[in-house]
């Protein structure tokens, strides 16, 4: 029963960094995909040099009303989208980093001091973040992106795996200590 116990924060923590990792490449992927559209969008905004010529027109023209276009979008040239989380920009570089480096450290906590405490805190994590992921795959799914769904479903699976798990070590914790 020894070895079972002792493997369930070991279990988590790998769940933890499988996540984490998916976590990290959808962000990245969407980031991508949103600056790619952007570009692709602001390209068909502008009509071809030859065309702006046949019809009069001077490039000059048309240079403000892109860059004014871009400060109404509000996010053009970050490479980020402008939907918001509680005020927050889910898909930023910044948070996406802070949450890969929380977790890791969870993770590496985890394997190296799996108390009771951080057995909870990572229970809490799971779920939340596998609520945040479900709420992704939403998102995600009313737009046509399949691969991101998928992704963002499969970090959520993930998520709440970690949390079945360290729910798990809790337990047997308790059972120990009720037994010994």
């Amino acid at each position: 029963m020894q070895r079972y116990r002792d493997r369930l924060p070991v279990v988590a923590a790998a769940l933890l960094v499988a996540a984490t990792v998916l976590f990290v490449v959808g962000t990245t992927l969407e980031r991508s995909q949103a600056k790619t559209g952007r570009h692709q969008e602001a390209g068909t905004v502008e009509p071809p040099a030859g065309e702006a010529a046949e019809h009069g027109e001077s490039a000059a023209t048309e240079a403000p009303s892109n860059a004014t276009t871009e400060g109404i979008d509000g996010h053009g040239g970050t490479g980020e989208s402008g939907e918001e989380l509680l005020g927050v920009n889910p898909e930023s570089a910044g948070l996406t980093a802070v949450v890969a480096a929380v977790s890791l450290l969870l993770a590496v906590l985890l394997v190296a001091r799996p108390r009771t405490g951080l057995l909870l805190a990572v229970v809490v994590a799971g779920l939340a973040f596998a609520g945040l992921d479900a709420r992704e795959g939403i998102h995600q799914a009313s737009e046509p992106n399949a691969g991101l769904v998928v992704i963002a479903l499969l970090t959520g699976l993930l998520h709440l795996a970690v949390a079945v798990a360290a729910a798990a070590g809790l337990r047997t914790q308790r059972a120990a200590a009720l037994t010994g």
